[in-house]
């Protein structure tokens, strides 16, 4: 009886083809960022379809040990609408090839303490935001052969950036406000745990660009809730009220648009309000937010191929998710 014939592997094509495994990968996945010639990705797909090979989930966890789990940790936060569509769309096209995205893990753990713990299912990538890593973590889980990608910029080297940029968003709600005549601001800062470094990048940009225009920032300090936007309203009432607020995102405006409401302060009339992220609910307030979109830069498929290439070795910098946009509505 002859011994059945092995099946081939990615590391086959990537020797017959002359090239790395992380082409490969980066051919078969179609990812159109990674400045692969289309030469070369002909050649790849030729060798492949010449020697049989097929990506097989199954097959690639039990060569390497790991599952093809891609693991995205829970947070103490809930994910915002914009991150759960992305995820939500990248679930789906990673099922496409062979990968489950999965949420887990304690919402409180950090650096190596979580990185452990999501080692421990083996996974063979670790999707997450910068401020749960450290070297160590990340040191840890790629010697354990699971790439860490991160969701924003990362101080400590990982094999995939999925960029978002905070900074651009608070720039681009600026330069609006500032067309509109506007030049005293008011920007929050979350105070929740996870937010509040976002909210320090959005405030940057906003800051960069309001001061270069002879604006005035001051920074307002928010948690998200009615009795807190009532606090700051109720003290513009009584004193030096801005004449732009930029709120962080689409719900801390829509509490501070109700606060101004309540208090009788006309925006836009006395002062206009911008949020982030162009959610529904920028349609159901009145009067309707004027909010920054985020537009999608690189189709999804293309993201979920980035993902599973740093999964297979490759170390592919940064890649941008979206660029702003903004939504003028009444507001603003």
């Amino acid at each position: 009886m002859s011994t059945p014939r092995r099946p081939p592997t990615g590391a086959d094509v990537a020797r017959a083809a002359g090239v790395s495994r992380a082409t490969v990968s980066y051919a078969m996945n179609d990812v159109q960022d990674a400045r692969i010639p289309e030469e070369t990705r002909r050649r790849v797909r030729e060798v492949a379809a010449e020697l049989g090979y097929e990506p097989r989930s199954d097959a690639r966890s039990l060569r390497r040990g790991r599952t093809d789990l891609v693991i995205v940790p829970t947070y103490v936060v809930p994910f915002g609408q914009l991150i759960q569509r992305f995820l939500d769309g990248l679930a789906r096209e990673l099922h496409g090839i062979g990968h489950t995205l999965v949420i887990h893990g304690n919402p409180a753990a950090h650096g190596i303490e979580a990185a452990k713990a999501w080692g421990a299912l083996n996974p063979t990538v670790v999707l997450v935001l910068p401020e749960r890593m450290s070297a160590e973590g990340v040191e840890y889980l790629t010697a354990r052969g699971t790439a860490v990608v991160a969701l924003g910029h990362s101080a400590v080297p990982v094999a995939l950036t999925l960029r978002i940029d905070h900074a651009a968003a608070g720039a681009c709600a600026a330069e609006h406000l500032i067309a509109g005549g506007r030049r005293d601001f008011a920007v929050v800062v979350p105070r929740e745990p996870g937010l509040v470094e976002i909210g320090r990048e959005r405030l940057a940009g906003f800051r960069a660009c309001a001061e270069a225009a002879g604006g005035t920032v001051r920074v307002v300090e928010m948690a998200e809730n009615t009795a807190e936007a009532a606090r700051i309203v109720e003290q513009w009432r009584a004193g030096d009220c801005p004449d732009g607020v930029y709120g962080y995102n689409d719900e801390y405006a829509a509490l501070l648009l109700g606060a101004l409401a309540d208090a009788g302060l006309d925006v836009p009339g006395r002062l206009a309000v911008v949020g982030t992220d162009d959610l529904t609910l920028c349609e159901m307030v009145r009067p309707r937010l004027t909010s920054v979109a985020f537009e999608e830069v690189i189709p999804m498929r293309a993201v979920a191929a980035a993902i599973v290439a740093a999964g297979e070795g490759a170390v592919a910098g940064e890649l941008t998710l979206w660029r702003m946009a903004m939504r003028a509505r009444e507001s603003g």
